[in-house]
């Protein structure tokens, strides 16, 4: 049987030795250069038997050590609040922390009781070039280890409190789907790309216009679409259980508008909505690099997926669902919705007449 996570491990080492049966635990992790990290482990003894190993491993998980604290690092520290903060966060979520913290890698194996604020702020400065979100993540992740650090009494003073976001980080700029680009995707929808290129799996003439045009009718994030699976969505009742993880609202009922129930329904024959041949769930990244960029390219445009959203708000309050009102922030799952309300058949066909106002 599996011993459980951070047990520790007894392993046999070759050859005619007196004591063959070694006994480890993890001391912690050094991260690599390109941000990979590596098991370091601290060696508990050497036993004669696999018996005695075991009794050895049991007696320190009953009485631990006293282990040396005043070594352990920003990274160690960093698995452990990465550990319990994204546990209830989306997949795309918890990836977008692992993409911030490699931009950590030089400080990463530095003493936490060493690592002062003029470190962590030339993390923020060297990257402002980047999006504001990165530096958010960037920021939550040093805040979230001090907290951590200060608990257990790693540390006396709290230096992330100190630190600032760069005013010149770059802004995202959004640009709305015009009548005439929704008119060519829909006039392409059966258009294929090859992305067997550059990918770590293999697609064969891919089929992504529909994805675009989900997008566009439903203002559903791409992170949550991505995580969709066809066991939440009723067809009957043309509506989708998402389970958004960004905000509170964010889980909601998302209501299918008349022209999109098609897309939704030829998609329905794995788990995920979309998903690789294998039936593997697609990233953020993946998605946005190798299928949408392209695809934008393909079509000379120039947008980003974010951009559907924004679309899709704009197009609602050109149909009179102002972006203020109260059924449309349920629909986009905005932080500031009613939440409170449960879903009944009559609110779910108020946010049905709703979305099916939306014309292009």
């Amino acid at each position: 049987m599996k011993n459980p996570n951070g047990y520790g491990g007894i392993s046999k080492l070759p050859g005619n030795r007196r004591k063959p049966y070694r006994v480890r635990l993890t001391a912690g992790w050094q991260y690599q250069t390109d941000g990979k990290p590596l098991q370091k482990y601290h060696t508990l003894g050497y036993y004669t038997s696999r018996r005695a190993a075991l009794i050895a491993l049991a007696d320190y998980n009953k009485r631990p050590y006293d282990l040396n604290l005043q070594h352990i690092t920003l990274g160690e520290l960093y698995n452990q609040w990465y550990d319990k903060h994204t546990v209830r966060l989306s997949r795309s979520s918890r990836c977008s922390f692992t993409a911030a913290w490699k931009k950590c890698t030089d400080i990463a194996n530095e003493p936490i009781k060493k690592v002062k604020k003029a470190q962590m702020q030339a993390v923020l400065d060297n990257n402002q070039h980047l999006s504001p979100s990165v530096q958010t993540r960037l920021k939550t992740i040093f805040n979230g280890i001090f907290r951590l650090a200060l608990e257990n009494d790693l540390i006396n003073v709290d230096y992330s409190r100190y630190l600032e976001k760069n005013a010149t980080a770059k802004q995202t700029s959004r640009s709305i789907f015009t009548h005439s680009e929704i008119k060519c995707l829909w006039k392409n929808l059966e258009l294929t790309l090859p992305l067997a290129d550059g990918s770590r799996h293999h697609y064969n003439d891919v089929r992504l216009v529909d994805t675009v045009l989900i997008m566009l009718y439903s203002g559903i994030r791409i992170g949550e679409l991505l995580e969709i699976q066809t066991v939440h969505i009723d067809l009957k009742k043309q509506i989708i259980d998402l389970h958004g993880t960004k905000t509170k609202a964010a889980h909601r009922i998302l209501p299918l508008h008349k022209d999109i129930v098609p897309l939704v329904a030829a998609r329905m024959h794995g788990k995920y909505l979309i998903e690789t041949e294998n039936g593997q769930p697609i990233i953020y990244d993946t998605y946005k690099k190798r299928f949408f960029n392209l695809l934008m390219s393909t079509l000379k445009m120039q947008h980003k997926p974010h951009d559907c959203r924004h679309t899709f708000i704009s197009g609602m309050d050109s149909c009179g669902i102002s972006a203020g009102s109260v059924i449309l922030k349920r629909i986009v799952g905005h932080a500031n919705a009613d939440v409170t309300e449960s879903y009944t058949h009559k609110n779910i066909r108020q946010l049905l007449t709703a979305i099916n106002k939306l014309k292009y």
